[in-house]
């Protein structure tokens, strides 16, 4: 046990009761190391994409590109975060203050990004909701200075719950945050359930409407309804894209919940420590993973990272062949002088 004096929220005792294991540390290691640089490097290619081509800006794709932004941010600040501050707990003793620093670093910046994705991926599943909802209302009602609003609204919503485990205390953060998560996995439910209602009713008069061109041929009606199988079709793809991200979400998330109500109802300071080492980089993980589903399941933002990509390959290219000509000419000055 380590003989740690310096007063650290619920750190001290964690880790006065429960320093981190080496088999903890490889877990946590491996888990985060492996996923620092696609959820950095991936993320900023959607980001770059998204912002390059104008037929990216969209409502659906700037709520995309907002949670594209809070994955880059976990990638480049919150799984460093909590590398500094496993590998810290080691040295506990020789820097207790700077092991505190990087301790409540890591759970404000994990916290705040996490918010953000879990309102990011909330707010993605309303949009295709009211889509369908809404229809020819969509475009009029979720445009884009809105859509942009909502996204600044959703870090100051995440940064203000951060404030609360800052300046209230953990029991009243982790009361907030699980409620919070629930309520959210609840509207995404309640979305998703109403599309796939709404999905399989439009889809039978679809079907009857089918039957009933094929008995009395209209080619006007017939093509009508062709495109508007279409349409549907393409939704369908889209909200597909976007279950996948959320049922990823969820499966990196729940650990992680669990473990905070564990810690919550228990106030164990030996196995919670364990729990939320383990389950936080569950959800760092899924920073890593969210891109590659982009990329995977949307053909043209898959086309868009590619045209990103040779963009800077060409870019460098000419740079290094400059830099070449500046060299060869710097030598040919000194030699003829």
């Amino acid at each position: 046990m380590a003989e740690y004096n310096v007063s650290c929220f619920f750190y001290t005792r964690w880790v006065q009761e429960s320093q981190i294991t080496q088999t903890e540390f490889a877990i946590v290691g491996v888990l985060n190391g492996l996923t620092i640089l696609p959820a950095v490097v991936l993320n900023a290619l959607v980001l770059i994409s998204i912002w390059r081509a104008p037929a990216f800006h969209i409502p659906a794709m700037v709520l995309l590109g907002n949670l594209a932004l809070s994955d880059f941010a976990v990638g480049i600040i919150a799984q460093p975060a909590i590398l500094i501050w496993s590998t810290l707990e080691f040295y506990v003793n020789e820097w207790p203050e700077t092991y505190c620093r990087s301790a409540v670093a890591f759970g404000l910046t994990s916290s705040m990004f996490g918010g953000v994705s879990l309102l990011s991926v909330t707010s993605i599943a309303i949009d295709r909701f009211l889509a369908l909802q809404l229809h020819l209302r969509y475009q009029t009602i979720v445009n884009m200075k809105r859509t942009v609003y909502i996204c600044v609204v959703i870090w100051v919503i995440s940064f203000s719950i951060l404030a609360i485990w800052y300046f209230i205390g953990i029991t009243a953060y982790n009361i907030l945050t699980n409620s919070f998560i629930l309520a959210c996995v609840g509207i995404v439910f309640f979305s998703y359930f109403r599309i796939y209602k709404i999905l399989r009713k439009h889809q039978i008069q679809i079907h009857a409407q089918e039957m009933n061109f094929s008995t009395n041929s209209s080619n006007d009606s017939a093509s009508e309804t062709t495109e508007r199988s279409l349409n549907i079709k393409q939704y369908k793809k889209s909200v597909v894209n976007s279950l996948l991200v959320y049922f990823t979400f969820v499966i990196c998330c729940t650990p992680c919940f669990c473990a905070l109500t564990y810690f919550e109802i228990t106030r164990d300071s030996y196995l919670s420590p364990k729990l939320v080492k383990i389950s936080t980089s569950l959800v760092l993980v899924n920073s890593g993973i969210n891109p590659v589903i982009y990329c995977w399941k949307m053909k043209e933002l898959r086309t868009a990272v590619m045209q990103t990509l040779e963009s800077i390959q060409d870019w460098l290219g000419r740079k290094k062949i400059k830099t070449t000509c500046e060299r060869r000419t710097s030598l040919t000055t000194v030699v003829e002088f």
